[in-house]
């Protein structure tokens, strides 16, 4: 594993970065943003602003859908749709049209929400869970009738969305047609009895249909107020941003790119302060470290890597590259033949070449 493809045996990197202020670009508030998050965000919108010119409309898209998606998963929803409104001013792209229509929807803007969902249908019109969306948006802005039409069409593309047929049945219910609403929420409860909002339906369905007796059933069912679940890979990615150290990986990636090395720094240091046992993390991080000529931290980090995974290849073979720098050629030389005994790949055999022929000068 390298970090940037950097050659940790004194290789001499320059980046020549040319930076930008997008003119359209959405501001964004940070502000009262407690820490991890704060360094997070702001790491990545200054990367997703200050993008270099070179870059297609795509990758700098990209930045700003990551930040969005960071934001949305700590519920900064206003934030979050200004910088999925930045990621569309790059390009079309239904993925942050589609969280937007979420974020929009956490803030009540309704409308805003129905036309980002509309706009995701004409592209993605085979995906249930967007049109169950554009179905409960309509429903909720009192648009019965699209509701409706919308909601169907979900279930024409996934008759197991539980969750569709309960908010048909919320439809039905609208419309004085009790029976279809009973035949709507059997299903639901059937894919997940355990949801206590169909069982509550149910309830409501048969005292309207006149039968009492199976309506106090229903209710003493009734066990909790949770709504069927919902499988939504793309609120699922947006989740993992809470709590998931990747993204400092990435901003500290790319701050790398345009020779931000400071910021690449303090980035990967949060990621290994998130997941401290995560042997990949250590590694890069050691690997940044001693690219940075930075090596006392890096054998702090690999005392820390060797407690996690002592038998990790990358582990020795970092410890020789810290040795060499240090002129403690004896001691590089029997951590690079521990690497080798457990990993022989081309690098660690390079550096063991490199070291058996210093060691002919001791």
């Amino acid at each position: 594993m390298t970090y940037a493809q950097v050659s940790v045996t004194r290789s001499i990197v320059i980046c020549v970065m040319v930076l930008t202020t997008s003119h359209s670009a959405n501001e964004i508030f940070l502000e009262g943003i407690e820490e991890p998050l704060a360094t997070m965000a702001s790491a990545a919108y200054e990367s997703a602003l200050n993008s270099d010119l070179s870059l297609d409309p795509e990758h700098v898209a990209e930045r700003w859908g990551e930040l969005g998606m960071l934001l949305q998963a700590h519920n900064l929803h206003e934030q979050a749709v200004a910088a999925y409104s930045n990621a569309l001013i790059e390009i079309s792209d239904p993925r942050w049209l589609y969280l937007r229509s979420v974020a929009f929807g956490e803030l009540g803007l309704l409308q805003e929400s129905i036309e980002d969902l509309t706009q995701v249908t004409r592209v993605m019109q085979d995906v249930a869970i967007i049109w169950y969306r554009l179905g409960q948006a309509l429903l909720n802005s009192g648009h019965v009738s699209s509701a409706k039409q919308a909601l169907t069409n979900a279930l024409a593309l996934d008759e197991d969305l539980a969750i569709a047929h309960m908010t048909l049945a919320d439809v039905q219910m609208l419309d004085a047609d009790f029976k279809e609403a009973k035949t709507s929420l059997e299903r639901a409860y059937k894919l997940q009895p355990h949801a206590g909002q169909i069982v509550y339906r149910m309830a409501l369905v048969e005292r309207e249909l006149g039968n009492l007796p199976s309506s106090q059933e229903w209710l003493l069912r009734r066990v909790n107020q949770f709504a069927p679940v919902i499988e939504d890979p793309m609120l699922t990615l947006v989740a993992q941003y809470s709590t998931n150290p990747t993204f400092f990986i990435s901003a500290a990636r790319r701050a790398w790119e345009r020779g931000d090395r400071n910021v690449a720094l303090e980035a990967y240091r949060r990621a290994v302060a998130l997941e401290p046992k995560n042997v990949d993390n250590l590694i890069g991080y050691t690997q940044l470290l001693t690219a940075l000529d930075r090596y006392d931290e890096a054998a702090e980090i690999l005392n820390a890597l060797e407690r996690v995974s002592p038998d990790e290849g990358m582990l020795w073979y970092l410890r020789a590259i810290v040795f060499l720098e240090k002129d403690l050629v004896l001691a590089a030389q029997d951590a690079i033949k521990k690497a080798v005994a457990i990993e022989p790949t081309a690098q660690v055999l390079a550096l063991e070449r490199e070291i058996s022929e210093l060691r002919k000068y001791d």
